[in-house]
């Protein structure tokens, strides 16, 4: 099962950097937000939206980008700690978080928790040479 360690530590690598790229839409939901708060909209359409809903869209937006961002990180960390064979428990609990992810998350996180569940591998973590 060692054979696998380098393609699931490569496999971390796109998955997080896949999230820290698609996070960023969550820019967009926080410009309509700014945009729902300009009087730019008062101007063209001379109806005000209720000042909350701009500053609750943008606080949703915000929370969407750090989420996000913070899982795809969390997913880079782990591939780094795969490929150094490092922090094994830590790598497993990410990849029980990815499971909640269908399809992608769902499928990196099972084959993540097979590998490193292996005593093969459990012991390639603990043996430094």
């Amino acid at each position: 099962m060692t054979k696998h360690l380098p393609t699931l530590s490569i496999l971390h690598y796109v998955y997080g950097a896949f999230l820290c790229v698609g996070g960023l839409a969550a820019v967009f939901i926080i410009g309509v937000g700014t945009f729902l708060s300009s009087d730019l909209l008062v101007a063209d359409s001379g109806e005000q939206v209720p000042g909350w809903v701009g500053g609750f869209i943008q606080a949703f937006g915000t929370t969407i980008l750090l989420l996000v961002e913070l899982w795809g990180a969390l997913n880079l960390l782990s591939g780094y700690w795969i490929g150094r064979r490092s922090n094994r428990t830590g790598s497993m609990i990410i990849a029980a978080v990815n499971c909640l992810s269908v399809p992608i998350g769902l499928a990196l996180g099972i084959f993540t928790l097979i590998t490193l569940a292996s005593k093969e591998v459990e012991d390639a973590y603990t043996y430094r040479p």
